[in-house]
């Protein structure tokens, strides 16, 4: 399991107690933000595949005939971070700073300090 994604020990507690036109939106929108974060995932492992196979192509002198592939993968890419945010603005729309700030995972903040460096 990923520690960038909600798990039902964060979101149990948000939804809990809330009318259930929210519980539900909080849920969906969560289960969104869980299923973009695995489509971005594959699509970067796809992009990081075929630039190798692209470099290894170019070492060898061969044509690249897979650039093509590679040319659609950035709007796949693009089109599932949207879709994230979209989910993230949900969520801030229905949760408080505090319940958000529970959603985040326990490594961001020692990268975000090695980013600052």
């Amino acid at each position: 399991m990923n520690d960038d994604r909600i798990t039902y020990d964060q979101l149990s507690p948000l939804i809990d107690g809330r009318d259930r036109p929210a519980a539900h939106a909080i849920d969906n929108a969560a289960r969104g933000v869980n299923a973009t974060e695995r489509t971005i995932r594959q699509i970067t492992a796809m992009i990081r595949a075929k630039l190798d196979q692209i470099e290894q192509r170019l070492d060898y002198g061969l044509s690249l005939n897979e650039l093509g592939e590679l040319q659609r993968m950035p709007a796949d890419l693009d089109r599932a971070i949207t879709l994230r945010h979209a989910h993230w603005q949900v969520l801030g729309a229905l949760l408080t700073d505090t319940e958000i700030t529970s959603l985040q995972p326990a490594q961001a903040a020692p990268a975000q300090e090695a980013s600052t460096r």
